[in-house]
């Protein structure tokens, strides 16, 4: 049984089930028929789809030729072939990358997907070429028609108010999402670009420095550690700004410099909790801006209004590997561990004092706090 959570669309879920089973089966149909089929389900499908994501089916490029794009939706160029691995995907590569490129430079940042409708391949722009991000597959012999349009929406970003559960934060933020992988790749691709600039060697330094200092000699400098960290922080520091109802996506207000040194906090006088430190290097880059509203634009999906469990602990246990982990000797409480330990040691809690020194990602803060709240 799927472990997605279940979509509910005005279409029969059944019908769905059809259109995935047909693009599962991969019979020799023409591709046209195939294209038919995704805009079916991507349109049928409850995903969320609002007036600034509407699919199109032949959208013409606008380069002055008469190319059309099998599917646009969003952000998001789809490329439909009839057999993938029949087709020569070199070729059908570098058509996808130019559909991305004129986008990109017309629209902003973009990215691909091709497709024969049982296997889906994401791509995102690197210096003009396409790089691969990520990849799903369907089964011919039981398609889930759940777990694909999880994947898919985890690409496009569009759905809304969905509840902050272990299990949806894994599926749509973890490291084994589309969504991850994407924001990685292209993280990793800014740093790449900026990494001899001396201020972000130096906050690279301070940070090697302090964990050096916090792990010893199990400490590795790396730099796709770094960058990990660095979306880590930048997606926590864009929760913090969406729990408070700050409009954190490409519509919203603050800058994305803002956002990453907590200068609104500091306008409230609150003290450590968004603040400058080594990971606001990517604000210094002229890609910045763009990359943290776009990283915005998938933390806003979520209701950060219903928050019951300790998401930052979920999103770096998924992110960082488990070796990695228990090499740094960094252990994590379960929730509920935390949640009977707090009502064992703070029975009054409107008269306490709580202090964890070593607080890591504040489990045992977060159900102190959700304690005191409740009384």
């Amino acid at each position: 049984m799927s472990t997605y959570p279940a979509y509910h669309s005005f279409v029969a879920e059944t019908s769905l089930d059809k259109i995935v089973a047909r693009l599962a089966a991969q019979t020799e149909r023409p591709e046209a028929t195939t294209q038919a089929d995704i805009y079916a389900l991507l349109t049928q499908a409850d995903i969320g789809l609002g007036d600034d994501a509407v699919a199109t089916m032949e959208a013409q490029v606008g380069d002055g030729t008469r190319r059309r794009i099998d599917v646009e939706i969003g952000q998001c160029v789809i490329e439909v072939k009839k057999d993938l691995h029949a087709a020569d995907l070199p070729k059908a590569e570098g058509q996808l990358a130019g559909y991305v490129k004129q986008r990109s430079e017309a629209l902003g940042q973009y990215v691909g997907i091709l497709t024969d409708g049982a296997e889906w391949r994401l791509y995102h722009l690197r210096d003009a070429a396409l790089e691969l991000v990520s990849q799903y597959k369907l089964s011919k012999q039981n398609p889930d028609t759940q777990e694909l349009l999880v994947w898919l929406e985890s690409v496009l970003s569009t759905l809304t108010a969905i509840k902050p559960a272990p299990e949806e934060i894994e599926q749509r933020l973890g490291a084994e999402s589309p969504a991850y992988k994407l924001d990685t790749a292209e993280l990793k691709s800014i740093y790449d670009a900026h990494a001899a600039d001396e201020e972000i060697q130096l906050k690279r330094q301070l940070w090697a420095k302090l964990l050096r200092a916090a792990f010893g000699a199990e400490f590795v400098d790396d730099a796709d550690l770094f960058v990990t960290h660095t979306l880590l922080v930048t997606t926590a520091e864009l929760i913090a700004h969406a729990v408070l109802g700050f409009t954190v996506g490409p519509a919203g207000d603050l800058s994305a410099k803002q956002i990453t040194s907590g200068s609104e906090f500091a306008n409230a006088r609150i003290r450590g909790v968004v603040e400058e430190d080594f990971f606001d290097w990517v604000t210094d880059t002229p890609e910045g801006e763009v990359f943290v509203r776009n990283l915005g634009r998938r933390i806003a999906r979520f209701d950060w209004g219903s928050v019951e469990h300790d998401v930052l602990k979920i999103l770096y246990e998924s992110v960082i590997t488990k070796d990695v982990r228990e090499r740094l000797g960094e252990y994590y409480t379960p929730d509920w561990l935390a949640d009977r330990m707090v009502d064992a040691f703070l029975p009054d809690p409107l008269n306490s004092v709580a202090l964890d020194p070593s607080c890591g990602s504040g489990t045992f803060l977060f159900h102190a706090i959700r304690k005191y709240l409740w009384r």
